[in-house]
């Protein structure tokens, strides 16, 4: 899969991108907002991301996917799609830029074209977004790719996140 906007490139993830996959996600800037998971994050788990992701876009035609840069290639976060809770049957979209290319509109850009992606090539219905409520510029940024808030919802076991969806039918975003 690859998906390409004015400046970025998203893709299907490969054993290339280990080491800026591993630097992304053991960042504490980076996983303060996510669910508590055990840490380091290794190698071994890249590896088996990797299946998971290859497998699941083999059978549902989305996966969390490698985010870099099209001028440079570099890579700079992901987006993707993938059952909540790793279970669905609700499909969320999800984001992680490393904090260098925060502020940048690269998230908002990303997750418009995977939405793009979703309602288009894969087809999906609905796609929801949870955010944990201090995280203000995660919100700015579901919101800006034409995502609506719908309530405070119980996600991952943690009471309390917003819950955003976004519709096949009356989704638009910003630049559409």
């Amino acid at each position: 899969m690859q998906v390409e906007t004015d400046r970025l490139v998203i893709r299907t993830y490969a054993e290339r991108d280990a080491e800026a996959w591993l630097a992304l996600v053991n960042d504490p800037n980076v996983t303060r907002f996510l669910p508590p998971r055990p840490s380091p994050v290794t190698l071994k788990d890249f590896q088996e991301a990797l299946q998971r992701r290859h497998a699941m876009e083999q059978e549902r035609r989305h996966a969390m996917w490698a985010v870099e840069l099209k001028k440079t290639g570099a890579f700079i976060g992901q987006c993707g799609l993938y059952p909540a809770e790793l279970k669905g049957p609700e499909v969320e979209l999800a984001y992680h830029f490393k904090t260098a290319s925060w502020g940048k509109g690269y998230a908002t850009e990303a997750a418009i074209a995977v939405l793009h992606h979703a309602f288009g090539p894969v087809g999906l219905d609905r796609v929801i977004a949870i955010v944990m409520p201090a995280n203000i510029g995660s919100c700015r940024v579901v919101e800006k790719a034409g995502m609506r808030f719908e309530g405070s919802a119980t996600y991952y076991e943690i009471p309390g996140l917003r819950k955003y969806v976004a519709d096949r039918e009356s989704w638009r975003s910003s630049s559409s």
